[in-house]
């Protein structure tokens, strides 16, 4: 594998179904500034409430795990770095139909070469599955 993949790994009842995910650059890279965008489809308004756990992994090793609130990153995220939604919920619920969640942070020059695991599991506020989706990221290759 060079660059990165993604499975979807969520089930037909999850709140949002997944349709595709875009990474900008592609492969992202050491030192850049990283966009990625979810695309889906809401079949039941996303509440206040809700939630992600995000764990990452290099090899073995954990490096991250932990929980964040959907909306409050929502609302404190910006075009330049965090997260966003088209239609933006405004903080109130998101509603049924097509939905673009975007999430953009600038990468460390010092990711050591090596290969990540990301895990994504949202959650709705009532604490059903929300989405859930498994990252590869292969940054065994400094070559640019």
């Amino acid at each position: 594998m060079t660059g990165w993949n993604y499975t979807n790994v969520g089930l037909p009842t999850d709140a949002l179904q997944i349709e595709s995910v875009t990474v900008t650059p592609d492969p992202p890279k050491p030192g850049a500034e990283a966009k990625m965008v979810i695309k889906g489809t809401v079949q039941t308004a996303i509440e206040d409430g809700a939630y992600f756990d995000l764990t990452v992994k290099l090899g073995l090793i954990k490096l991250l795990h932990k929980q964040f609130d959907l909306f409050e990153e929502l609302r404190n995220g910006s075009s330049s770095e965090g997260w966003s939604a088209t239609p933006d919920p405004a903080g109130g619920p998101i509603k049924p139909g097509p939905v673009e969640l975007t999430y953009v942070m600038q990468l460390s020059r010092e990711i050591p070469q090596g290969r990540f695991k990301v895990h994504f599991r949202a959650f709705t506020a009532d604490e059903d599955d929300l989405a859930a989706l498994d990252f590869d990221f292969d940054f065994m290759s400094t070559a640019s």
